[in-house]
């Protein structure tokens, strides 16, 4: 029983190992958070130091047991760690690090939108400025267009007074015309009577003359 218990061991680790050694591609590791780890050419304490690598590293584990694993850098390296400082996880110090740079990230986005706030005033105020002018110049059009509305009223209403005035102008002219006309025709009725009244008192002279001067011929001889 004795001689048996150490093969039984020895074919239960040859059994896990020949399972973890194809169980290496799940994904990154990283190194969990301590400051420093050693990387050692073979798993156990006795091992080699090869390299130190520090928290947060990421890594590929190329087989892995329960203590050590043997896992792969960035750089090509490999060597033996402690399972127990590996993990799935993001460290600490990674998500410090990705927390600082969406802060920073926001930070920046954060002055952006100050900036754009600030030239945001900036527009309003000019806007603000434009619509009081606009407000000023709307309410002047509005006078003057009542203004103009008024005198308007004025203008058309002298107009027609104008309009009305030429042509009682115009009637009054054709009166005088008409007058003028019966004027020159009274005239003329008046300068034919007088030319015949003398043309008559002529020829009443001429006969009354000739009678008389036949009547003296006639006494003489």
């Amino acid at each position: 029983m004795m001689m048996r218990l150490p093969i039984a061991i020895v074919l239960v680790m040859a059994l896990a190992g020949f399972f973890l050694v194809g169980a290496t591609e799940a994904g990154p590791m990283y190194v969990t958070d301590v400051l420093r780890l050693t990387l050692r050419s073979s798993p156990g304490a006795g091992g080699e130091i090869v390299g130190v690598i520090k928290s947060g590293q990421t890594l590929e584990v190329v087989t892995e047991s329960e203590k050590w694993s043997q896992i792969r850098l960035p750089d090509g390296r490999e060597g033996w760690v402690p399972t127990r400082f590996l993990t799935s996880e993001r460290t600490a110090e990674l998500k410090l690090a990705r927390l600082q740079q969406q802060f920073d990230s926001q930070k920046e986005e954060l002055a952006a939108i100050r900036l754009e706030v600030t030239e945001l005033k900036k527009q309003n105020k000019i806007l603000q400025t434009e619509a009081t002018q606009q407000g000023r110049r709307a309410e002047e059009t509005s006078t003057a267009y009542e203004t103009l509305k008024e005198e308007s009223a004025g203008f058309l209403k002298l107009k027609a007074e104008h309009q009305s005035t030429l042509e009682k102008a115009s009637e009054q002219s054709s009166q005088v015309i008409g007058l003028e006309k019966e004027l020159t025709r009274l005239e003329t009725q008046r300068l034919v009577r007088w030319f015949l009244a003398g043309a008559g008192v002529l020829l009443i002279g001429f006969v009354i003359g000739f009678s008389a001067k036949r009547q003296r011929r006639k006494y003489l001889s």
